[in-house]
């Protein structure tokens, strides 16, 4: 007895979110709109088993679903659509918060070095790419490295003890050497390795 793998084969997997997902997949493909049939077609699927994935698609709140009447006779058709993710972000609110709680902490200076150097360990390699790649328009002068630019610049006049300690632990674990920063948020940052 031979078992077949295939990915339209492994659809059928009633409780894999991996299989909701491919589903979902299937119907951003389709322009984010279709019925359970057209997508078992597209998947090679039963339409009852495409039916079942977009259920929980619904129940995910993340498809809705909307009768369509028909042009001619017959039941009407149910329409899937996405919900779109699009609407605002509010990533500016979750860094305050995070470093809102960073700066309670006993000692914030360290605990944001921690959390830099950990981040930049992942990332050695150029030290100035990977400033550049955060948005700090780096330049190398004589004296360290220059940060024009300060892409946290709100949070750093609020508390430069975390976010320029933040940038400083980065910098060592991308060099794996100590650093300082003489820190001047909105006028010249420089760092020194």
């Amino acid at each position: 007895m031979s078992t077949r793998h295939d990915d339209t084969a492994s659809l059928v997997d009633p409780g894999s979110q991996k299989r909701i997902d491919e589903v979902a997949d299937a119907l951003r493909r389709r322009g984010g709109s279709a019925t359970s049939a057209e997508l078992a077609s597209d998947l090679g699927i039963h339409p009852s088993t495409a039916r079942f994935h977009l259920d929980r698609l619904v129940e995910q709140g993340r498809v809705e679903a909307t009768r369509r009447h028909r042009a001619t006779r017959g039941r009407p058709h149910t329409v899937f659509t996405l919900v779109s993710d699009e609407g605002p972000r509010a990533y500016r609110l979750l860094a305050q918060m995070l470093v809102d709680e960073v700066a309670l902490s006993d000692n914030p200076t360290a605990m944001a070095i921690r959390i830099g150097q950990r981040w930049g360990r992942h990332r050695r390699g150029d030290l100035i790419a990977v400033l550049d790649d955060m948005g700090f328009s780096p330049a190398a002068e004589e004296g360290g490295i220059v940060l024009r630019h300060c892409p946290f610049l709100d949070l750093a006049r609020d508390h430069p003890q975390v976010v320029c300690s933040l940038h400083c632990g980065v910098v060592e674990g991308v060099t794996g050497q100590a650093a300082t920063i003489d820190a001047n948020p909105g006028v010249r940052c420089v760092i020194h390795t």
